[in-house]
C-alpha cells in the first residue's frame, strides 16, 4: 500500500492505531487486578498474499477475540476441572473468538472440478478458551488452554462471498470453482495447549526466551497432535505472551500488560503435527465430497517482530507451511498481522 512505502506513512499509520484503542491507559506497575477492570481485545489477519503472494491453499483468515481476567463462566471452569490434565493456578482468564478461515486450490481460473488439488472450503467458527498460568517464578513460566470451537464449513461459511467480495475490491480475478467447495457440515473442536516460558536476562534490559509447548486437537474439522519450540528476543518479555495465531498455528493470547515504556521484541520457531484428521483435505465426514490424499506429518515455521508500547502491541510475521497433501506441489506461505489492546471499562 502506498502509505507504507514512506516514513511519514507509518508515523500516520502507528498514531491510527494508538488512537483507536483507547485514550485512557493504566500505569506500568498497574496488578493483575487492575487489569481486571477492562479486556483485552485482537484482531489477527492472515493472507497469502504477504507470504508466498499467490492466492492458493489456505488463502485468508480472520480472527477477532477478547480476552477477560475476570471469573470464567461455570460450564467452561467445570469442563477444565473435570479433566486431569488441565492445571488451574494463581491467574485465569477466558477468551472468546469468532473468525473465518478460507482454503482454494493451486487453479482458481478453472471452473471445474481438479480432482487432484485441495478443495474449496470456508470455515466460521466461534470459540471459548479458558486459560490458567499456574507456575510464575522469576525465570519460568507455565500455562495451559483448554479450548473448544464450534462452527459451520461449506456455503453458509460464506467462504465463497467474503473472497468474491474482497476480489472485487482490490480489482483482482475472481476465482471461478466455489461451486465445488465442501458440503454444509457443523463442526466441534475441543483443543488443549500447554507452554513453558523459561526466561534468560542478557542485560540493559534485553532477554531471551525459550517456549517449548505441546498441543493436541479433537473433531471432526481437525484431530491432530502436535509440539514445538518458540524462541523471542528483545524487551519486555515478561508483559506479553506472544502474539496470537489461527488454529493450527503456534499458541499466543491477545495479553499485554499496559507499560510506559516500549517493548520489542523478534520471534521465531517451529511446530510439527501428526494429522489425524482434517476436513478441509479429507472432505466431509458424513457426505460424498471432493478431497485429497493429505500427509500425516506437517510442520510450521514462524518468525517476525512485535512492538508494544502502553497498552498496545503490534505484530508483523510470516509463517510457512509444509506440504498438506500429496499431489500438492509447493509448499505454504502467508503473511500473518495482529493488533491486540487493552481497553479499561
Amino acid at each position: 500500500m502506498q502509505i507504507f512505502r514512506n516514513r511519514r506513512g507509518w508515523r500516520l499509520f502507528c498514531l491510527l492505531l494508538l488512537a483507536g484503542a483507547t485514550p485512557a491507559v493504566p500505569a506500568a506497575e498497574d496488578s493483575l487486578n487492575n487489569l481486571k477492570q477492562g479486556g483485552f481485545w485482537s484482531i489477527q489477519f492472515e493472507n497469502d498474499l504477504w507470504g508466498s503472494g499467490d492466492d492458493r491453499f489456505y488463502s485468508h483468515g480472520t480472527e477477532i477475540s477478547y480476552l477477560s481476567l475476570k471469573q470464567p463462566p461455570g460450564w467452561l471452569s467445570g469442563m477444565g476441572d473435570a479433566l486431569p490434565f488441565f492445571k488451574r493456578g494463581d491467574v485465569t482468564a477466558v477468551q472468546y473468538a469468532v473468525g473465518q478461515k478460507i482454503f482454494t486450490p493451486e487453479d482458481t481460473e478453472s471452473r471445474n472440478l481438479i480432482l487432484d488439488d485441495r478443495p474449496y472450503a470456508g470455515w466460521l467458527y466461534g470459540s471459548a478458551n479458558l486459560m490458567s498460568r499456574y507456575v510464575d517464578q522469576p525465570n519460568l513460566q507455565v500455562g495451559n488452554i483448554l479450548g473448544i470451537t464450534v462452527g459451520i464449513v461449506g456455503p453458509s461459511s460464506q467462504g465463497d462471498s467474503i473472497q468474491k467480495g474482497f476480489h472485487d475490491l482490490i480489482g483482482v480475478d475472481k476465482p471461478n470453482g466455489w461451486d465445488n467447495q465442501l458440503e454444509d457440515e457443523p463442526g466441534v473442536l475441543l483443543t488443549y495447549t500447554r507452554r513453558w516460558q523459561y526466561f534468560h536476562n542478557l542485560g540493559s534490559g534485553v532477554a531471551f526466551e525459550t517456549a517449548p509447548h505441546l498441543v493436541g486437537a479433537l473433531g471432526n474439522i481437525y484431530t491432530y497432535a502436535g509440539g514445538g519450540m518458540m524462541f523471542r528476543l528483545g524487551k519486555g518479555l515478561r508483559n506479553d505472551i506472544a502474539p496470537p495465531n489461527i488454529r493450527p498455528g503456534f499458541p499466543g493470547v491477545p495479553f499485554v500488560r499496559p507499560s510506559d515504556r516500549v517493548n520489542w521484541y523478534f520471534f521465531a520457531g517451529m511446530e510439527g503435527r501428526a494429522m489425524a484428521r482434517n476436513i478441509f483435505l479429507d472432505g466431509n465426514t458424513f457426505k460424498d465430497s471432493h478431497s485429497v490424499d493429505k500427509k500425516t506429518f506437517v510442520a510450521d515455521a514462524q518468525f517476525g517482530f512485535a512492538i508494544h508500547y502502553q497498552n498496545i502491541r503490534f505484530a508483523l510475521s510470516n509463517v510457512w507451511r509444509s506440504r498438506e497433501f500429496e499431489e500438492q506441489d509447493d509448499n505454504v506461505q502467508f503473511g500473518a498481522i495482529n493488533l491486540s489492546f487493552f481497553v479499561p471499562f
